[in-house]
């Protein structure tokens, strides 16, 4: 019976932490100018809940988001800025009538491909690595090029965040930190396999 409560206890304790971990990266999101530090701090704590196995949520969440703040700022201007630059190209490319229209899309959707992948990737470097911006984007990139089959999973975890959001909307108070859980899992065997 003590097995029984100690899992249910344990699983509890998890779902309970991700949720506040959640409530904590959606308040945090509210200016939109904070999401990108938000994020990295919502994967830092993940990475101590995974590797060190540190449950503390409030102290460690705030120290992340305050440690990471400038850099991940930074990135976020950036990241910003290419999809941007990426929505343009679409919105642009729909109104296309001419031949050059097919020409063009396979590029940008190759870009928009790397993109992602790199973003999958982006969050759990910043955490893990006490790298630079420009080896943060560096290495992420070179990661999702490397691992394609981690990559495309990561991916496919997007997609599925995506399409049960659109039906189960209420589901955000706990998805994106489940998300993240998982997304920092796959990066983390990655990380694990580049380490030895």
């Amino acid at each position: 019976m003590n097995i029984v409560d100690s899992r249910f206890y344990a699983v509890v304790d998890r779902l309970s932490n991700l949720f506040i971990l959640n409530i904590f990266w959606v308040l945090s999101c509210l200016p939109i100018v904070t999401i990108v530090p938000a994020t990295t701090a919502m994967f830092s704590v993940i990475r101590q809940w995974q590797l060190h196995q540190d449950t503390s949520v409030v102290r460690n969440y705030f120290r992340y988001f305050k440690e990471n703040f400038k850099q991940s700022f930074f990135i976020g201007l950036i990241w910003t800025a290419i999809s941007l630059l990426l929505y343009l190209n679409y919105f642009y490319l729909n109104q296309d009538q001419t031949g050059a229209k097919n020409l063009i899309l396979l590029p940008l959707l190759l870009t928009t491909l790397l993109f992602a992948g790199t973003s999958g990737y982006l969050f759990p470097v910043m955490s893990h690595y006490d790298v630079t911006w420009k080896q943060a984007i560096k290495n992420s990139f070179f990661m999702a090029i490397a691992n394609f089959p981690i990559t495309l999973a990561i991916l496919g975890v997007f997609g599925c965040l995506f399409i049960v959001l659109m039906y189960l909307p209420a589901l955000t108070l706990i998805l994106f930190s489940i998300g993240a859980y998982i997304n920092f899992y796959l990066c983390n065997l990655v990380f694990r396999k580049i380490e030895r």
